[in-house]
């Protein structure tokens, strides 16, 4: 049986949801999966409710000595590109053992973080496998030097199968409108505030939570409720309740920008229907008219006249709710972990 490390520089992480169902999920096949972290993440994290959302241990944590503690594994694999290239490369030829990684979103996209033509091509001779979480992705790492056999689209993992099995019925209406996401600009809760605000007109009295953006605006209008980060199972409790799921994603002034948002897998497990930009790797998962809509990025007016759309066409939410699930299903966390186990880690 292949051992199998997951060198990260923080573990765990609130936010990195599919780093750890990666983890579980690889477990759940049978295959013996630990955690080495540079750096010990906040006490209280859980990724989920029962035993699979509890973070594991790791068995090591620091720099110091992490290499002689992963030469015990067969295979190393890690997130985020800057982390692969600029950590996780080094340790893994200190320990002698191959390595591959997950790019995302920050760590291509960010001025100030993203790996350089320079840095790939010192790395794509020695990895194993880069993993992409979209085809756009995978363009995007080709078009910097690294060889496409070197690249495999698998994307980001999410614990959908509890979600798809417990999921509402689609709504048959729109009142209630949900966003998810980390108070940063590249979410574009702005955009959806805007947008919300004009779809109102012909809409009275559409209803707008979103989590993750307590102080977006000083005084909230009647409507407009905002919420800071919960855990998981709040915020899926409150998908359940929701109507339509928005991703405003835009790119940020630093040039982040998503990849493809997590919580429009899950919207799609649990049969509620999205609406989108037109951005980066989401319309890998969102197809427009099938189970979601896409708008162009930042486009107030397209936003307020999409959520109008769904309002006054109840027929085509619910459509757009019950194909959720077949689309999300490529997200599922044992199907990201097969893929991996056959694309990524196989020597």
């Amino acid at each position: 049986m292949r051992r199998i490390a997951y060198v990260v520089a923080q573990y765990p992480v609130p936010s990195q949801t599919f780093v750890h169902a990666e983890i579980v999920a690889l477990r759940r096949l049978g295959f013996e999966v630990e955690v080495v972290a540079l750096q010990r993440g906040p006490e209280g994290v859980t990724f989920g409710d029962g035993p699979d959302g509890v973070p594991l241990t790791p068995v090591h944590v620091g720099r110091a000595g992490a290499a002689a503690a992963l030469a015990r594994f067969d295979h190393l694999h890690g997130h985020f590109a800057d982390f692969g290239v600029r950590a996780l490369a080094g340790l893994a030829a200190e320990a002698g053992r191959p390595f591959s990684f997950t790019a995302h979103a920050y760590d291509l996209f960010r001025h100030d973080a993203a790996v350089t033509p320079r840095e790939w091509a010192a790395v794509a001779g020695s990895v194993q496998r880069v993993v992409a979480i979209s085809r756009f992705h995978r363009d995007f790492i080709r078009d910097r030097g690294v060889p496409l056999d070197k690249i495999t689209v698998i994307p980001n993992a999410a614990a959908l199968a509890a979600l798809m099995r417990n999921a509402p019925a689609a709504p048959r209406a729109l009142h209630k409108v949900l966003a998810v996401g980390r108070p940063v600009p590249k979410k574009g809760f702005s955009v959806l505030v805007s947008a919300w605000a004009r779809a109102r007109v012909s809409v009275p009295g559409l209803e707008l939570d979103i989590i993750g953006g307590e102080g977006l605006v000083v005084d909230p209008p009647a409507g407009l409720r905002l919420w800071p980060m919960t855990d998981w199972g709040r915020t899926m409790e409150a998908m359940r309740r929701a109507d339509v799921v928005v991703a405003p994603c835009v790119v940020a002034p630093d040039g982040d920008m998503d990849g493809i948002p997590t919580v429009l897998a899950e919207a799609g497990a649990l049969r509620r229907p999205v609406i989108a930009s037109r951005l980066s790797g989401i319309p890998d998962l969102v197809a427009d008219g099938v189970n979601g809509l896409l708008v162009p990025p930042g486009d107030v007016n397209a936003l307020a006249m999409a959520l109008v759309r769904l309002a006054q066409r109840p027929a085509e939410l619910t459509r757009l709710g019950d194909a959720g699930p077949a689309l999300a299903a490529a997200h599922d966390a044992d199907v990201v972990a097969r893929r991996l186990l056959h694309e990524a880690f196989a020597a």
